[in-house]
C-alpha cells in the first residue's frame, strides 16, 4: 500500500494544516501510532515547523532501532544530539512542505517503527508564559564546576526564589491535595517517593518531549509541601542539561531557611 492509499494520511494532514494555521504561541500535534509518536511544534513568529520522531532509548525492547533504520531517519534529514534525545528536523510550513511531511511520516511508522497501528492525534494550542528561572540554571552550572561554598549559598537562595515548572500526576485521586498531587519519579522499597521540579519548559521537554501538566509554585512553597510528603529527595530538571538531585535533609535545610525569613519578617 502506498501512502497516498493509508487511511492515515487525509486525517494527518488536516492535523497539520490545523497545526500550522493556529496563532497559539505554541502548537504541539502528538500522533502516535502503539508505542511510537511523531511530535510537530509550529511557534508564533518562527517560519519553520519542528519535527521530532520518538528516539529508540524511549521505546519498548522490542522496537528498538537498529542503526540501518536510524540511517533512514538521517537520510530524511532527521538529527539527534544524544541516545536520550528525539530525533529531530524542520520542514517548512508551505503546502508541500507538509504534504511531503505526511508522506514520509507514514514511511517512517512503517519503515524504521514497524508500526501499522492506528493513529491517535492530539493537538495542543499552548498560549501559556511558562516560567523562566535563568539566574537559578547559572547557578547550577556554576556548582556543576566544583564544590565552592559561596557559590552553593548562592544556588540555594536560587533555589528558593525560583518559580518552579511541578509535574503533576495525570490521574491523581480524587481527594488529592496539594503536595498529594505531585507526580513522583521513583518510589523507594521504603515507600517513599522522589518527586521533582523543572527550571524552564525546554528543561521539562527533555524529560517529556510531548510535554506535561504541571503547577508553577514558587520555591519557598514547593519545598515545603514536598517535605510533607517525607521525599528521599527532590531533582531538579531531570534528564535535563542542568540538573541536581536535593537529598532529604537538604530540603529540610530549605524549609529552615523559608521559615527563618519568615519569622523575621513578623
Amino acid at each position: 500500500m502506498t501512502s497516498s492509499d493509508d487511511p492515515r494520511r487525509a486525517p494527518l494532514l488536516e492535523a497539520l494544516h490545523t497545526l500550522t494555521g493556529s496563532r497559539a504561541r505554541e502548537v504541539r500535534l502528538v500522533v502516535q501510532a502503539g508505542p511510537v509518536y511523531l511530535l510537530w511544534i509550529a511557534r508564533r513568529g518562527q517560519a519553520l515547523l519542528e519535527h521530532e520522531s520518538i528516539s529508540s532509548a524511549a521505546l519498548p525492547p522490542e522496537y528498538k532501532l537498529s542503526s540501518e533504520r536510524g540511517q533512514v531517519l538521517r537520510g530524511l534529514g532527521f538529527a539527534k544530539r544524544s541516545g536520550r534525545r528525539n530525533w529531530r528536523r524542520e520542514h517548512g510550513r508551505d503546502s508541500a512542505s507538509i504534504t511531503r511531511a505526511v508522506d514520509e511520516s507514514l514511511d517512517i511508522l512503517t519503515r524504521v517503527y514497524a508500526v501499522d497501528a492506528p493513529l491517535t492525534v492530539e493537538l495542543v494550542e499552548d498560549d501559556v508564559e511558562h516560567p523562566e528561572n535563568p539566574a537559578l540554571t547559572a547557578a547550577m552550572r556554576e556548582v556543576a564546576k566544583g564544590w565552592n561554598e559561596a557559590i552553593r549559598r548562592t544556588m540555594y537562595t536560587e533555589l528558593l526564589n525560583a518559580t518552579f515548572l511541578v509535574p503533576i500526576n495525570p490521574d491523581p485521586h480524587d481527594d488529592a491535595e496539594g503536595s498529594e498531587a505531585f507526580f513522583d519519579f521513583e518510589t523507594h522499597e521504603s515507600g517513599r517517593p522522589t518527586l521533582g521540579a523543572f527550571t524552564d519548559w525546554s528543561s521539562l521537554r527533555l524529560w517529556e518531549p510531548r510535554g506535561f501538566g504541571y503547577w508553577p509554585i514558587h520555591g519557598s512553597d514547593v519545598f515545603e509541601m514536598a517535605m510533607d510528603r517525607n521525599p528521599v529527595s527532590l531533582r531538579i530538571n531531570p534528564g535535563g542539561d542542568v540538573g541536581g538531585e536535593l537529598y532529604a535533609h537538604e530540603v529540610e535545610m530549605l524549609v529552615r531557611a523559608v521559615k527563618s525569613f519568615r519569622r523575621g519578617q513578623n
